[in-house]
């Protein structure tokens, strides 16, 4: 993800700039980093290839017997570019308004670290459905109905009941029960529960309150701190609830930084396009000014253009260089 900045008198400005984007970009309390596995990219285009497991180890009986892995579904992560822009006015300069001008970086990285946050949070959004992602199996990341390569046999990891002490129990047993293509269980440990705020009071309520929740024994409570809570304001739906093992997640649940967020400026703000001289075509300029006193009057005139306070912007191409020549 990168962002891009526009300063239209970036000569002219303060460089730390850059300093206070980046600090606020920086800040702690995002999910993406806390969710997600957060990986650079250095391709267009990432593939991932699921292994299958092993069968149980061989008694040795003179020679070791070898078993291959079985590959399962490739899945691919394309990368898409996503920036804003700012301007910064010439009047901000003049009148010493820099209070005015630093706020604006901020509220840049604000919209930076909001914009990736609203991505994260959109694969749980739409985990039930395939309009966001979809997984090797083609389904939706929750499906009453993933598949193995190579295997009849399906598998669920979505319900439709209600957060309670009853469902969470009941969902960590059926997590343990998880297995892999060689019907092997996979030792799925669920640790941690994710909800919108509306579940905050419930969840943390079932995780720890001393006795068991909803009853009139003095039993305890089987769940206080077996699991951490973590609220997640962009959840949308006031229903849904996440179960997952912290140790899988981190390895499976991927998010690629192809761009890491920047701060750059940018004369040619609308197209994103900038303008440089190759070093062949600056020796060719400098030996076609050696031999031209008129362009040598030209190149000093720009000189002193450049130095003053006009807020025109001007450009001299090559050809026209050529022509002056």
């Amino acid at each position: 993800m990168g962002v891009i900045a526009s300063e239209n008198f970036g000569y002219l400005l303060d460089p730390g700039l850059r300093k206070i984007f980046m600090d606020e970009v920086g800040q702690p309390g995002d999910m993406v980093s806390k969710l997600f596995s957060i990986e650079k990219s250095n391709k267009a285009t990432e593939y991932d290839l699921g292994i299958g497991g092993l069968g149980d180890l061989e008694e040795f009986t003179g020679t070791i017997g070898y078993s291959d892995f079985e590959q399962q579904y490739r899945v691919s992560y394309t990368h898409r570019e996503w920036v804003k822009g700012i301007k910064i006015e010439r009047k901000l300069v003049d009148d010493d308004l820099y209070n005015v001008i630093n706020s604006r970086p901020k509220a840049l990285a604000m919209t930076t670290r909001r914009t990736r946050e609203k991505h994260g949070a959109s694969l749980f959004n739409n985990a039930f459905n395939t309009s966001v992602a979809s997984g090797g199996d083609a389904l939706a990341l929750c499906s009453t109905a993933h598949t193995y390569v190579g295997t009849s046999t399906t598998v669920g990891n979505s319900g439709t009941t209600a957060l309670s002490a009853t469902a969470v129990e009941a969902t960590r047993i059926l997590g343990m029960a998880l297995t892999d293509e060689t019907d092997n269980l996979i030792d799925v440990m669920y640790d941690t529960i994710i909800v919108p705020p509306n579940l905050e009071e419930t969840a943390n309520i079932i995780v720890k309150t001393d006795k068991q929740v909803g009853s009139d024994y003095n039993d305890i409570n089987f769940n206080k701190g077996r699991y951490n809570v973590i609220v997640w304001p962009r959840l949308t739906d006031t229903n849904n609830w996440f179960m997952v093992d912290s140790k899988y997640m981190k390895l499976y649940l991927k998010w690629f930084d192809r761009i890491s967020p920047e701060f750059n400026k940018d004369k040619d703000f609308d197209t994103l396009n900038v303008e440089s001289l190759t070093g062949n075509s600056k020796k060719q300029m400098d030996e076609i000014a050696g031999n031209s006193l008129e362009l040598q009057s030209l190149m000093t005139d720009l000189k002193e253009f450049v130095n003053s306070n006009s807020i025109e912007d001007w450009t001299i191409s090559r050809q026209a260089v050529l022509q002056e020549a």
